[in-house]
């Protein structure tokens, strides 16, 4: 069960935000929820569609190899849904971050995965002749919308969460201190009314 951390309605962005109240601050009215906690140790994400696999060829590098936290913004105005899925490593203050990937969803359904994941999953789905089925499907149908922790023997209880309905591609973005660490990594599915994408400042790059 998700546990609710906060409810803001449009709140008006401020200074020296830390990640989640820049999430908070830019997206539709959401209420967030904790899902619980994940380690990347590589420091790699696979941003993809946790049922067709489409995505792992793009790894998402460079980021902590250490504890995020799990969370789901939920929409207050559509119940079951979920408008933003956050990996959060750290409260430093967000200065600006940048757009790393595309997530193609076919299934309704996104996924953070370690790269350690992805022969876990085959190999289940060459036990069960396709991924939706058997205990992975079944915490996926207990838990949606989510975002939810994956337990399957093997893989590192990855983030899943329902992207709505329908099939999309979805941004996958960083946000960075202001020592270039990234302090948070999200994909978002929902938008207000005539909105663009949630995306951050781009950072300077260091080497021009």
């Amino acid at each position: 069960m998700r546990a609710a951390l906060c409810l803001l309605l449009g709140a008006a962005p401020a200074s020296a935000e830390s990640a989640l109240d820049w999430l908070v601050a830019r997206s539709v009215p959401v209420s967030v929820g904790e899902a619980g906690t994940w380690v990347t140790p590589s420091g790699t994400v696979l941003a993809a569609d946790p049922l067709t696999l489409f995505g792992i060829e793009s790894p998402i590098s460079g980021l902590p190899e250490t504890t995020a936290t799990v969370l789901g913004f939920y929409p207050v105005d559509s119940p079951g849904r979920t408008a933003l899925m956050a990996l959060i490593w750290s409260d430093a203050p967000v200065v600006c971050g940048e757009d790393v990937s595309t997530i193609g969803v076919d299934t309704g359904l996104a996924a953070f995965l370690a790269p350690s994941d992805v022969p876990v999953l085959l190999d289940y789905m060459k036990e069960w002749d396709t991924l939706y089925a058997g205990s992975y499907a079944e915490q996926i149908d207990t838990l949606y919308p989510g975002p939810m922790l994956i337990d399957l023997p093997g893989a590192s209880g990855f983030p899943l969460s329902g992207s709505g309905w329908g099939d999309g591609g979805y941004p996958v973005a960083t946000l960075k201190d202001e020592e270039g660490q990234v302090t948070a990594l999200y994909t978002q599915f929902i938008t207000g009314e005539d909105a663009d994408w949630l995306l951050p400042t781009p950072c300077e790059d260091s080497t021009s």
